[in-house]
């Protein structure tokens, strides 16, 4: 399946500070797409100098893999591994579920990606 993803870096007033997509992508699932794109915020935000980092996503099956509340699905066992690698570089990362009308932007950045193909950040 070819799709992309986009995630959006705000601050702690709610500012946008950092942005970044991927399109045409190739994907067995949204699973993985889901499951990369917070591999790739993840390393975004270490190469920010974050150390406190809350992930929202709207793909709960991912958020409870990350979590441990959920086995881990073979297709993403690596991915996860390169998430679980990066979390400890930071003093505090949390992982929540937010309904997809809350993370409007991140949309707003995947459709763009997909639409024009490439890695934006």
């Amino acid at each position: 399946m070819r799709r992309g993803f986009g995630w959006v870096i705000w601050d702690f007033t709610g500012r946008m500070m950092q942005a970044g997509g991927q399109g045409e992508m190739l994907y067995g699932s949204a699973l993985m797409i889901e499951m990369d794109a917070i591999r790739v915020v993840m390393f975004a935000c270490q190469q920010g100098g974050f150390s406190r980092v809350v992930v929202e996503s709207d793909f709960q099956v991912a958020i409870k893999m990350v979590k441990g509340e959920m086995a881990v699905a073979v297709e993403v066992d690596s991915i996860l591994f390169n998430i679980q690698t990066a979390i400890r570089e930071f003093y505090e990362v949390i992982f929540i579920f937010a309904p997809r009308s809350c993370n409007k932007a991140s949309h707003e950045v995947a459709t763009f990606a997909c639409r024009v193909g490439g890695s934006y950040y």
